[in-house]
């Protein structure tokens, strides 16, 4: 039987298999008081196997439960085979029977697309099918769904680091089936042995889809955010050497001077980025060396890091654990734990040509090897901020040499070890940050993203030739469902700089340039003041678009102290025109005062009634436009 989620007007009843949820007044989950954990009856979806066990976490606050799937095989005998294992298969019922709207976002592909808002009305007769690519589980599809129908909705996400697919299909009456799990699985276990499966969150909601969306936000920060630091404390505002120093060619030396250099200047920055490159060999294809490079580095990364405490920063370091490349010294030293790819397409069979091979993080020892490495350097470099890169597609590799009932099991071991793996390293170093970088924003589901956070949304970047369009696109689609992200810049100039805001930022520039330091230091002033709003409530103020004519604006507004942003962008082709944007989330009684960072100088104060419903007219110049206006409430 599968579990049913009634949505009426104003009052949500979730019922998964016999528990009843009901929403009150106040909007928050009530459980029924017979519901047992364990009970049959009380699962999210059918039980296919007597080894499936459904671990309940409950968000009573935030009108939200979460699933956690785990499944054992018997203690003794001959597995079962495991097959088509889905984590949830439940049906929704909407009180009307208008077509529901399915809201969704593609993910990180490092295309000018990244992150693009999409909707697909659910019709009867028709399914509707999403899945992950390569096996990174925001490559190309976000892992997060928002079914909306009249006065409230339902989000739904899907919890796993791997491959997955869901399906969504209306069944009629108002009616929608969702199920959600492994994209692939046919295999058996050994005796005894316990895997995790992808997790399941579903969180109801009342008023429209972007109150919906609103409502996930405050989740993710509250609820699948690392507890470790406060939010913004785990966003860095860091100096990045690349902007002086590509990825080969640090050294010592080089990064010693550097971050005395910065300490000199007395910027507001608190961490020191360095990427990739510092290893033996050099990027990419010293990754499975995994010393830093002698020459360059004769004494490790420790007196880099000293120097980078000494200098008042926080040292945040690079690495990419799970890859090893042709002649390193994990592929001669334990070959036997790498894994090849094979049957990849025209367009990744790179990874054959160049020799990629995958850390195989479901084998105990490979794990353990990799753990103890790493941690030495976290400990003789004093590293804060741990970064994870993770630059293949692992489908192709797990894939390799499966047998008829081996199918999918690789990956379910490495992505159990990969949870194993990141949580034994902040056991062993409490206060570490984890970044989730995976050839940026690849592996944002709310499993990782309540371990690590993702500092590096997409490789399409500042040296991409939509930029500034790319990253101005990629905030306004990212935020609809994660609170913090952000980017900083390479370059000074305003469009550069404000396209870049968010909660954490990256600053890869000429520190020795005093023009450039200047710029920066007048811009980081501002944002600091500015920054927490990145985490409060969004708003698109105008269409999603990729096209640098067009205007694109959107609103972070804070509902409990009435403060809020408007960032608005155009091009430099666009023709010269004013639009109206209309503001949401205001009280519309109350008077706002706004400050436009093109002239500071000439506050104005509006109603919010006018701001809603009229709006607010940003213009262009000539040029390309990045239009900043700040605003409070007036007391």
């Amino acid at each position: 039987m599968k579990s049913l989620i009634v949505i009426g007007s104003l009052i949500l009843f979730v019922v998964p298999s016999g528990c009843g949820i009901s929403v009150a007044d106040d909007s928050t989950l009530l459980l029924a008081p017979d519901f047992q954990l364990g009970e049959r009856g009380a699962l999210p979806g059918p039980v296919s196997h007597s080894g499936l066990r459904f671990e309940r976490r409950e968000y009573p606050g935030q009108g939200a439960i979460e699933w956690q799937v785990r499944l054992r095989a018997p203690a003794s005998g001959e597995s079962p085979v495991y097959g088509d294992l889905k984590s949830a298969d439940f049906v929704v019922q909407f009180p009307s029977g208008n077509p529901v709207m399915l809201h969704w976002s593609k993910g990180s592909h490092s295309e000018v697309g990244d992150f693009q808002p999409r909707v697909e009305p659910l019709n009867q007769g028709k399914s509707f099918a999403l899945e992950s690519f390569g096996g990174r589980s925001s490559d190309g599809v976000m892992p997060y769904f928002n079914l909306a129908g009249e006065g409230g909705g339902l989000v739904v996400a899907v919890g796993w680091s791997g491959d997955w697919r869901s399906v969504f299909e209306a069944v009629g009456g108002g009616r929608v089936r969702v199920t959600a799990g492994l994209k692939r699985s046919h295999f058996k276990l050994r005796a005894g042995e316990e895997v995790r499966l992808p997790s399941v969150l579903v969180m109801g909601y009342r008023g429209d889809w972007i109150d919906g969306q609103n409502h996930f936000r405050r989740l993710v920060l509250r609820a699948f955010t690392p507890k470790t630091h406060a939010p913004l404390d785990l966003m860095p505002v860091a100096a990045s050497v690349h902007g002086m120093v590509r990825f080969n060619d640090t050294t010592e030396q080089k990064l010693i001077q550097l971050a005395a250099d910065i300490a000199a200047l007395r910027l507001p920055l608190d961490s020191y980025w360095l990427d990739a490159g510092w290893n033996g060999g050099g990027f990419p294809r010293g990754q499975g060396n995994p010393d830093a490079d002698l020459a360059r580095f004769p004494r490790g990364l420790g007196p880099v890091g000293a120097a980078v405490r000494q200098a008042g920063m926080r040292f945040l370091a690079w690495f990419e654990p799970e890859r090893a490349m042709r002649g390193t010294w994990l592929q001669r030293e334990h070959a036997d734990w790498l894994l090849a790819p094979s049957d990849t397409p025209d367009g990744l069979r790179y990874m054959e040509k160049d020799g990629f091979r995958l850390l195989d993080f479901g084998n105990a020892h490979a794990r353990a090897w990799a753990l103890d490495t790493i941690s030495k350097n976290i400990r003789d470099a004093g590293i804060a901020i741990y970064r994870q890169d993770f630059n293949l597609y692992p489908a192709y590799f797990w894939h390799t040499g499966e047998g008829p009932d081996d199918i999918g099991l690789r990956e379910v071991r490495h992505i159990t070890g990969l949870y194993d793996f990141l949580d034994e390293l902040v056991r062993r170093h409490p206060g570490l940050i984890l970044d989730n970088c995976a050839s940026g924003g690849r592996r944002l589901d709310f499993e990782m993203m309540r371990r690590c956070v993702a500092l590096w949304r997409s490789d399409s970047c500042w040296g991409d030739r939509a930029f500034p369009r790319n990253v101005q696109a990629m905030t306004h689609g990212l935020s609809l469902w994660l609170p913090l992200h952000g980017l900083g810049a390479n370059k000074t100039d305003e469009v550069a700089l404000r396209s870049g805001m968010g909660a954490c930022a990256s600053f890869a520039i000429n520190f020795l340039n005093p023009e450039a330091v200047g710029a920066l230091r007048q811009h980081i002033d501002r944002c600091l003041k500015v920054r927490r709003l990145f985490t409060a409530d969004f708003y698109p103020l105008a269409a999603w678009s990729d096209d640098p004519k067009q205007w694109l604006a959107f609103q972070f507004h804070d509902p409990t102290s009435g403060d809020g942003l408007v960032q608005a962008f155009c091009g430099s082709a666009a023709p010269r025109c004013r639009r109206s944007v209309r503001l949401r989330g205001l009280d519309p009684r109350r008077q706002y005062t706004f400050v436009d960072w093109d002239c500071e100088t000439a506050p104005t104060k509006r109603i919010g009634a006018e701001l809603c419903e009229t709006g607010i007219e940003v213009g262009s110049r000539g040029g390309d436009q990045a239009v900043v206006l700040q605003y409070s409430l007036v007391p």
